[in-house]
């Protein structure tokens, strides 16, 4: 089944991905597109070599303090194997142009917005090829709720998802009276900015033997320091929102998701992959 074939190819390329350095070998064409309020955002494309039309076209959403970069290995090898990889930079993350907007967005439904914009941009040229979405992290949350939301022709044109390391559930809660003045703090200081890091009260969330999360995200050109409480909000709605939206798909859906996840457990992901009524899912755990 083609479907399949095209699904097995990510499986092991999630850990090459998640080890590699955003800064080695970068082959990929830059370009630009326009999306719904005329900003130019930046995008990286790999395709088959030689000018052939490609079997696939994979378009790729990075996750928060992420960029198109981070796809590099996976659209080299994509590539190879004949199809067409697209990633774009996302608003409000590191390498939105317009720097005020950096940590910061207005609406959820922009994300959607540029999505489709962006799926559009990405089909044209590749005729009839089915296109398979693949979100990672906050990339995954902005997939399912944007999927819903995408017009026909884009909709109908996706063959299959992927969420690789989905951030489908919340850390644990902040102690009550905390958790209240956060939220006030989100509705009256919207444009507050915060450190993910100072938020979280500091904790070491390992990654590597030789650095923990915060350390290996300040070594990239495009790590936001902070956020707005703004943004903050949007993306908890996002997250408490996933299960609903992601049971509505009825697209070949693959999960992969890692054991040590600094954001989210197995065993959320696991609950969320038994909430996809999707008759063709798969899921795939990298438990080291």
């Amino acid at each position: 089944m083609f479907i399949r074939k095209i699904i097995s190819a990510f499986i092991p390329l999630l850990v090459a991905c998640s080890t590699g350095s955003a800064g080695e070998g970068r082959g990929g064409a830059r370009g630009e597109w326009e999306s719904f309020d005329g900003t130019l955002f930046p995008y990286t494309k790999w395709l088959p070599a030689g000018g052939a039309q490609p079997s696939a076209v994979v378009v790729c959403v990075h996750g928060i303090s992420g960029a198109a970069a981070d796809f590099e290995q996976l659209g080299g090898e994509l590539s190879r194997r004949g199809m067409a990889v697209y990633a774009y930079e996302l608003r409000g993350q590191g390498n939105d142009p317009r720097r005020r907007r950096v940590g910061d967005i207005r609406r959820r439904a922009h994300w959607s917005r540029d999505l489709e914009v962006f799926l559009g941009h990405a089909r044209r040229g590749h005729g009839e090829a089915p296109v398979f979405l693949y979100g990672e992290s906050l990339g995954a949350l902005i997939l399912m709720h944007g999927f819903a939301e995408l017009g026909e022709a884009n909709r109908e044109a996706v063959a299959g998802l992927v969420f690789a390391s989905p951030v489908v559930a919340l850390p644990a809660k902040l102690p009550p009276l905390k958790n209240f003045f956060l939220h006030l703090a989100v509705r009256v200081l919207p444009c507050v900015r915060v450190s993910l890091e100072k938020l979280s009260g500091g904790d070491v969330m390992q990654v590597t033997d030789e650095g923990s999360h915060w350390e290996q995200m300040e070594k990239t050109p495009h790590f936001v320091r902070r956020y707005s409480l703004r943004m903050l909000g949007i993306v908890e709605r996002m997250v408490k929102g996933c299960a609903a939206v992601a049971a509505r798909i009825r697209k070949p859906v693959l999960v992969l998701y890692p054991g040590k996840d600094v954001f989210t457990t197995p065993a959320q992901v696991e609950a969320f992959y038994a909430g996809l009524e999707t008759p063709d899912k798969s899921k795939q755990l990298f438990a080291e």
